[in-house]
């Protein structure tokens, strides 16, 4: 009697199927490494959290082997753990809205991750593009570029009582083009960082490559353009090119640079990326032939 396996060893093929497997691992290695390394001093973190490190782990070790309900392991393992430890649920909130897109929509793109539609209903690419508005939305709502490019600043606040709040206070005391902003509470801290006009720029081209993107994505999707070179692939590129173009705004308004810390977009880019390669540039060359 047959038995399913209870894992696949990974491989190193170059299918989209398997480069969006490697990226999703990829995200919670990186997520191990940050917790253990301060990737921006490169340097050993002082307060390491080994239950979070672990879960990390685990999730990309069932993601990457393939283990049964690996990508339920993958969605819960740090949300759980993180909010045992913080003693706060709403982590299990954010997992559902953050992890579960980003698990499930490579499964939904793809034959090979044998995943079947939610609650058998509709089908695996509606579902994913889906998912993918959705994270998509998530992402692109939490973007800097708009507020760049419109007041050529940059917001942000934090608890003075947190690691991140004090060391945004301390930048922002020590940056000529950084001021306080009101608050209500006396434990917080608001900063608000100017632009320069040369960056304010790179937010409009950011802006133009986002909206440019998105309504190519559409329309191919939809039909409606069918040019050879303008596929939905393309249009992803541009999409997590605006992405980047955010990240590295946000980085050189702030002041605080490009590190290894921002390594975590890489991994996201690469499952978004692979996914709507998936779900319509490879779903549509197969229907053509």
């Amino acid at each position: 009697m047959d038995q399913t396996p209870l894992y696949k060893m990974p491989t190193l093929e170059t299918t989209p199927a398997n480069i969006a497997l490697w990226a999703q691992a990829s995200f919670f290695i990186v997520m191990f490494v940050q917790d253990m390394v301060d990737l921006r001093e490169l340097t050993l973190s002082s307060d390491m959290e080994y239950g979070f490190m672990a879960a990390a782990a685990v999730a990309a070790a069932a993601l990457l082997f393939r283990v049964p309900y690996s990508r339920v392991i993958a969605v819960f393992a740090v949300p759980l753990v993180m909010a045992t430890l913080e003693g706060e649920p709403g982590y299990l909130i954010f997992g559902l809205i953050f992890f579960a897109p980003l698990v499930y929509m490579p499964a939904m793109a793809f034959e090979e991750f044998d995943q079947r539609p939610f609650f058998g209903r509709w089908t695996k690419k509606g579902w994913g593009t889906v998912l993918l508005t959705f994270f998509l939305l998530f992402t692109i709502t939490d973007l800097a570029l708009p507020s760049i490019a419109a007041d050529g600043e940059l917001s942000d606040d934090g608890e003075l009582d947190e690691d991140y709040g004090q060391e945004m206070f301390a930048d922002c005391e020590a940056s000529d083009d950084c001021m306080f902003g009101e608050v209500e509470d006396e434990g917080e801290v608001i900063v608000i960082w100017k632009a320069s006009s040369t960056e304010q720029n790179i937010a409009y081209l950011g802006i133009a490559m986002l909206l440019l993107s998105l309504i190519t994505l559409v329309t191919t999707c939809l039909g409606w353009i069918n040019f050879e070179v303008v596929t939905p692939t393309v249009s992803g590129v541009v999409l997590i090119g605006a992405v980047w173009i955010d990240t590295y705004l946000w980085a050189t308004v702030t002041e605080i640079g490009i590190s290894l810390d921002d390594s975590w977009i890489l991994p996201v880019s690469g499952v978004v990326l692979m996914t709507i390669h998936g779900l319509f540039t490879e779903s549509s060359s197969i229907s053509e032939e």
